[in-house]
């Protein structure tokens, strides 16, 4: 059963750029694992946080989506592959950032830890608070149209 991303958490920062994870979101096993990837690519304000199984998904898509011989699709590939870290959660259940990728993203001694269904985004707070804004944007129809 794939573990399922969902609430709005700030959690502290430790000093080695480590967060604890919600109790809920604990992967077990090979599934301890995630990986983090920049996002936007061209412009990082975040980053996403990929179980295995969602991380293989869009590896796919991105093979699908363009052949070997796509220049285009070399370049975003590169850039996907080559931001991208894999970090265990350890037995503890925190997730090690490391210095480069909060600093990235800017994180201080906080962090938002956003649920997304079958992933999760990790927000510097007062960015999240920004970016939360945005909903706002979205016309009434499409949020109608989802039809949950």
């Amino acid at each position: 059963n794939a573990t399922e991303f969902t609430g709005l958490f700030e959690h502290g920062v430790d000093s080695s750029f480590r967060i604890m994870l919600p109790g809920a979101w604990h992967l077990e096993g090979k599934e301890a694992q995630l990986y983090l990837v920049p996002w936007p690519l061209k412009a990082p304000d975040h980053l996403l946080a990929l179980p295995p199984d969602r991380w293989n998904l869009a590896k796919e898509r991105l093979r699908e989506k363009f052949s070997l011989t796509s220049s285009v699709g070399t370049v975003v590939q590169r850039a996907f592959a080559s931001s991208s870290v894999l970090r265990k959660i350890d037995d503890n259940g925190r997730l090690g950032l490391g210095k480069e990728l909060a600093g990235l993203i800017h994180l201080g001694n906080k962090a938002c830890l956003v649920g997304c269904l079958d992933k999760f985004e990790i927000w510097e707070p007062a960015r999240f608070r920004a970016a939360q804004e945005l909903i706002q944007q979205i016309p009434d129809e499409v949020l109608e149209g989802l039809m949950l």
